[in-house]
């Protein structure tokens, strides 16, 4: 029988070894090392990539080496290194590697039960296996009583595929006969996995035997025997406490929105066990590989034609593999993403990305992990070329931004930046090109910003080459292109220009805020007015150096009488006196991580500002009612309740709710950057009776919804990124003049009435038109149609991009028709909020129920495992008679 089971060792390492040297490693092993060099591959992942090539290498040379010529581990067996070292090995590996993807705590414990079990029988082999030998330890026991029951668990598994498989074999054995015989190779590769449980299970009881017998024999049977039981309770608590799904909880946490600040205030101290439930549930694929499985069921329906006795199988089914299972709905992942941006104010693909791509990052399907990080990380075009080119033209500059795109996809793709720029700062031009010479390239149309952005979508559905450029906040712009061409069939090539004015010495650069599915590398080549410089990790520098510049004082005449005047500022700023302020604090989550801020800002207040003023402070709320104090003095904001999502619109809505006939001589909202993602379409109009000044801790979001920049521009305020700044910009205008329009930058512009003649577009002009829109918005009644186009106008003559007006590039005669058309409609400066959710990682979907019957493959893979039982167990049987 030993020459029997030589023959099946070495058939099946054999079989095994060509499949994974023939197949296995040069289909998978390029991708992953390449991914695994450039830190794509979880360390923990890798393992059992390695191993499922090393473990059955390993066992194969050993195998094939005399035991007298082994240096060590010279009593093994062939018997005893497949089912006590190769077959738990392997089986670890490909669990890992296969099913079980992101672990669970339940799922780690028991791998690592496997592997540190594993290693300690394999260490008992080596030095302690012969009967007279005085190596065995407590840690070998250990080893061998938790491997023994985890190869008992799976040899239960098997069982409930034991009857239908008989049943199978009694119907159709001999077809099943002839296949296993012309397959003779995978017929026992097929064999030795099945028979794996039951040889594992034979091979640990005999040593957990010995190793129990070699240890009474030095201490006395009853302490053997407790600290057997005591692995047994330790082992089987830990698992029990990690069992339990942390989903449940959370979402049983968030069932009912809380009332009163108390209720919120206990959420948020159990918001560690609300994120991990609900990126539990978010990632559920990916941490269970099973889900409303019932292939037991209907097995056993069909062969006990009883629905009863089928479902009480299938109870206990998985009951075993409880650890394997989620507990919840297919409607669960969606459900999670909404829960965690209520509770967290941000998106769980932004909140938990580290997270998310470490779940992405565990598959052999490459493919697949880098389609799930290209929607994560965006990185689908690379920005192949960047050029920067500076023209000073005495204290402000003409600065062109040239870049090149490579699609790495086969699918077409837009590009789409969030950048911020001064706020004189103002952009003069966009085109598109499928070449490097602009002179060919398609040119832009300033359009009404609402009439823009519905073309480009339309052109966007259509496939066809558009670009549009937004302004969506006070700095804040939005760039999108459209379509890049597939890899390797060609590139686009896009300009963008702007002008600025020089500060502190430099020529400021747009500021990054978010992209989407633009990425940079080292093979990027960035060249500034003209020479080649390094590679950099962000998408510009922050500035250029100024040199010699000195500031003067700029007067431009422009259409309609209006004389813009820019004057140097000397920073002499000042703060307000004898005024009323409104404070508006964000009470959303997002605000914890800013409390140390806020609390800054309000100890400012008091000692800076309150003492020649007076404010009134409101709460807002993401769910209850938000709350007005007229006395700051007794407010401590150490103590405020940061919970759940609020949009700024809602915020300066409830303040509005509470306000009354109170007078304000400014709105101050105390804020972060917020999550733009999140924010929802209204067409509501926010009339604020005095100048709101958004403070933002931590950085300015990457863009304001309409009904927010409206607010902001009407009003006449602004943002800042800190209390001091938004206090000097509101107390210094009034001692500049009734005439002052805007102060920011290091100049104040000033705007009065001339009878003299327009100046030609062009030079400085643009930079002056642009504080003139800011001028007419506070001055006009913007949600007017008439007054709309008044402030476009001006837009249109001088070429520039304004909260009301957009830059489109289109690239025939039907879409400026079509814009034409949108340009005529009574909606034409309606713009919806775009791109509202981040992108979903394509890989992450919620878990597929599987109630199918097997296949026959399935039925045929169970069958003849089920024969390899019957096989070895009448093997070791006759063994044991001779």
């Amino acid at each position: 029988m030993k020459k029997a089971f030589a023959v099946f060792f070495w058939v099946f390492n054999g079989t095994l070894l060509l499949i994974v040297y023939f197949g296995y490693l040069p289909y998978l092993a390029p991708a992953i090392i390449t991914d695994a060099i450039a830190g794509q591959v979880p360390f923990n992942f890798l393992i059992p990539f390695v191993g499922l090539v090393g473990v059955p290498t390993t066992c194969t040379v050993i195998g094939a080496i005399p035991q007298q010529r082994r240096v060590v581990a010279r009593d093994l067996s062939l018997f005893q290194i497949f089912y006590g070292i190769e077959a738990p090995f392997l089986l670890l590996c490909l669990f890992r590697f296969f099913i079980l993807r992101d672990l669970n705590p339940a799922t780690t414990l028991v791998l690592l039960t496997g592997l540190i079990g594993t290693i300690a029988f394999t260490h008992w082999l080596i030095n302690a296996s012969h009967p007279e030998s005085n190596n065995t330890n407590l840690g070998h026991l250990i080893g061998h009583t938790l491997l023994l029951g985890m190869a008992i668990y799976l040899l239960i598994v098997v069982v409930f595929y034991n009857l239908p498989i008989a049943i199978y074999l009694l119907r159709y054995g001999a077809n099943l006969l002839v296949f296993a015989i012309i397959l003779s190779p995978l017929t026992v590769l097929i064999i030795g996995f099945f028979s794996m449980p039951w040889g594992m299970a034979r091979t640990y009881y005999h040593a957990w035997r010995q190793s129990f017998n070699q240890l009474a024999s030095r201490y006395s049977k009853s302490q053997v025997i407790a600290l057997t039981v005591i692995a047994v309770v330790a082992w089987t608590g830990l698992f029990a406490l990690l069992l339990p799904q942390p989903q449940i909880e959370a979402f049983k946490l968030l069932k009912t929105p809380p009332q009163t600040e108390k209720a919120r205030q206990e959420l948020l101290q159990k918001s560690n066990v609300i994120r991990n439930g609900l990126l539990t549930a978010y990632l559920a694929s990916y941490r269970y590989p099973r889900y409303k499985d019932e292939s037991v069921y209907y097995m056993y329906r069909d062969l006990l034609g009883s629905e009863s006795s089928a479902r009480s199988v299938q109870q206990m089914y998985d009951f075993l593999t409880y650890p394997f299972t989620y507990r919840g709905e297919t409607q669960d992942q969606e459900k999670a993403a909404e829960l965690y941006a209520q509770f967290f104010d941000t998106p769980i693909v932004r909140g938990e990305r580290p997270a998310i791509e470490k779940a992405l990052q565990s598959t052999f399907m490459r493919n697949e992990a880098k389609a799930g990080l290209m929607d994560v990380n965006k990185q689908r075009v690379l920005l192949s070329q960047q050029q920067i080119t500076v023209k000073p033209q005495g204290d402000w500059a003409d600065i062109e931004i040239y870049e090149v795109y490579q699609n790495q996809t086969s699918n077409q793709e837009e590009i789409l930046y969030y950048f911020s720029l001064p706020e004189t700062a103002v952009i003069t031009g966009v085109w598109l090109g499928e070449t490097g010479d602009r002179s060919k390239s398609f040119p832009f149309t300033v359009s009404p910003r609402g009439a823009a952005q519905q073309v480009y979508n339309q052109e966007v559905s259509r496939s066809v080459d558009p670009a549009l450029l937004e302004q969506v906040g006070p700095r804040n712009y939005r760039l999108r292109a459209f379509p890049i061409p597939q890899k390797g069939r060609g590139e686009m090539h896009l300009w963008l220009t702007y002008k600025v004015l020089e500060q502190n010495s430099t020529w400021p650069l747009p500021q990054l805020q978010e992209r989407r599915n633009i990425y940079w590398s080292s093979a990027t080549k960035r060249i500034i007015n003209g020479k080649n410089v390094g590679g950099k990790d962000g998408w510009l520098p922050d500035y250029l150096p100024a040199t010699n510049v000195q500031q003067t004082v700029h007067q431009v005449t422009l259409p309609g009488g209006n004389l813009i005047q820019a004057k140097p500022f000397d920073s002499q700023y000042k703060l307000p006196q004898k005024e009323r302020f409104a404070i508006v604090l964000d009470g959303s989550y997002s605000m914890n991580a800013h409390r140390p801020d806020v609390v800054a800002s309000f100890r400012w207040l008091q000692e800076q500002i309150l003492k020649q003023n007076t404010a009134d402070l409101y709460l807002t709320v993401a769910q209850g009612e938000p709350k007005r104090l007229d006395n700051l003095q007794g407010f401590n904001p150490n103590q405020a309740v940061f919970y759940g999502t609020l949009q700024h619109r809602q915020m300066l809505q409830q303040f509005q709710k509470l306000q009354g006939n109170t007078k304000y001589d400014a709105i101050i909202l105390l804020t972060d950057a917020g999550s733009y993602e999140l924010t929802e379409d209204s067409k509501q109009v926010l009339s604020m009776s005095a100048p709101v000044w958004m403070v933002h801790l931590g950085g300015f979001p990457a863009a304001y919804d309409d009904a927010t920049l409206q607010a902001l521009q009407d009003s006449g305020g602004g943002v800042s990124g800190d209390m001091k700044t938004a206090m000097q910009r509101i107390g210094t205008p009034p001692t500049l003049g009734n005439s002052l329009v805007n102060l920011a930058d290091g100049y104040a512009w000033f705007v009065s009435q001339t009878t003299e003649a327009p100046q030609a577009v062009g030079g400085f002009t643009p930079i002056a038109a642009r504080q003139l829109v800011t001028h007419l918005s506070q001055q006009m009644q913007p949600k007017d149609v008439k007054q709309l186009d008044a402030i476009h106008a001006v837009a249109k003559q001088n070429g520039i991009v304004t909260p009301y007006s957009s830059m489109i590039v289109l690239v025939n005669d039907r879409q400026r028709e079509d814009l034409k058309r949108a340009e005529q409609k009574s909606d034409r400066f309606n713009r919806e909020i775009e791109d509202q959710q981040l992108p979903q990682p394509s890989s992450v979907g919620a878990p597929t129920p599987v109630s199918a019957v097997p296949e026959p493959a399935e039925w045929l893979l169970l069958l003849v495992g089920a024969i390899v039982l019957g096989l070895v167990y009448q093997f070791h049987r006759n063994t044991q008679l001779n």
